[in-house]
């Protein structure tokens, strides 16, 4: 079967389900972003390339999704690709100006079964288009039948009780039964003749009901100062149009990685707390089930567990502090390092000075003269 990409506002999840839900039962495969796009996908690649590889693309107009950046976006691709694009009136609003010349299919009217009939008549549906739901009896009768069945049966056994059952002419001696007086019971004599009376006796019986109350007694109920909230909770993951679900490393599907494997639809787990605004829930640490111990502390979106969208969780909730994303692009920090230059300074050179010593002259001694002895 042909591929079909529903482009639809958040706002306007429930409609988009239950539509993704039909379709995919007439056997279509069906793209929309609650259960195609996986932890870490790159919205702006993955989006446009399945737009691209659907045949069909349906636009749920709303309110919602006409101040929808994203709703604009894709529709725009699928003019762009020469889509065929079947616009769906969600609720009635403005019609975006590049799909007023496109008829659309009006569910804001009508019975739903008709409308989606319409819609697989515009998708060249050839198989058996659906049926309306056979009618059923409603809940709250079939909540009470038991206890109403029960009231007739005391109804009619009263009823039986105070007006018995009248008796049969052809007896001679008629006998009236009352339970609130007993008659006697007239004989006629043997020799006399037996007079039939045409008179009735009509027997008026007043029943006054009345109703003795037995008080019961209730448990006085005392509110604690503050509730309380469990510390753990035990839910099983539920979903209709995926058989794995991701758990995330922390409360958001676009911020956070998977955590472990995917894991399968039915699985149950306990939960220790739930983010401020309870729309996700943490995996508590305590596991009976040894193969969910690769999940402990990871986050899964409520909606996911069966609780709805809307509805308090009775954990306690944790305030998280956001963890910067490291950017792929690298941030160049300049340092400077102080470089001491040596500065020259002329140092004198040493000049050779030339040491004069002394050098000894020659002294003549006298040599002494000869003097005659006498």
């Amino acid at each position: 079967m042909p591929q079909i990409f529903i482009s639809y506002s958040r706002k306007d999840i429930a409609f988009a389900r239950k539509l993704a839900g039909d379709l995919e039962k007439a056997g279509y495969d069906v793209w929309w972003d609650l259960t195609d796009l996986r932890g870490g996908d790159d919205w702006p690649r993955v989006i446009p390339a399945a737009i691209e590889s659907s045949q069909y693309v349906i636009v749920v107009l709303s309110p919602n999704s006409a101040i929808s950046d994203w709703v604009e976006k894709e529709y725009t691709q699928a003019l762009g690709l020469r889509k065929k694009i079947i616009p769906i009136m969600l609720k009635p609003g403005r019609v975006p100006f590049a799909l007023n010349t496109i008829n659309y299919i009006n569910f804001a009217s009508g019975d739903y079964v008709d409308n989606l009939n319409k819609l697989l008549t515009a998708l060249e549906y050839t198989g058996e288009p659906p049926t309306k739901p056979a009618a059923t009896v409603p809940s709250m009768l079939r909540k009470y039948a038991f206890p109403i069945g029960i009231g007739v049966l005391i109804l009619l056994a009263l009823v039986s009780t105070f007006f018995p059952t009248p008796p049969d002419p052809g007896t001679s001696t008629p006998v009236i039964r009352s339970s609130a007086t007993s008659l006697p019971t007239f004989t006629p004599e043997p020799d006399t003749p037996t007079v039939v009376s045409t008179a009735s006796s009509t027997v008026t019986t007043t029943l006054t009901a009345t109703l003795t109350l037995t008080p019961t007694t209730s448990p006085t109920l005392t509110p604690s100062a503050t509730n309380q909230p469990f510390d753990m909770l035990r839910f099983c993951v539920n979903s209709l149009y995926a058989n794995t679900i991701n758990v995330r490393s922390g409360p958001g599907s676009t911020n956070f990685p998977p955590l472990g494997e995917p894991l399968p639809v039915g699985k149950c787990l306990n939960f220790s707390a739930r983010n401020e605004e309870g729309t996700w829930l943490q995996i508590s640490p305590i596991q009976t089930d040894p193969t969910l111990q690769q999940y402990i502390g990871g986050w899964i979106y409520r909606e996911l567990l069966g609780l709805g969208t809307t509805g308090p969780i009775d954990l306690p909730a944790v305030t998280l502090t956001p963890t910067p994303t490291p950017s792929e692009t690298p941030t160049i920090t300049p340092t400077f390092t102080r470089t001491l230059t040596p500065t020259l300074t002329d140092t004198p050179t040493p000049t050779d000075t030339p040491t004069l010593t002394p050098t000894p002259t020659d002294t003549d001694t006298p040599t002494p003269a000869d003097t005659p002895t006498p």
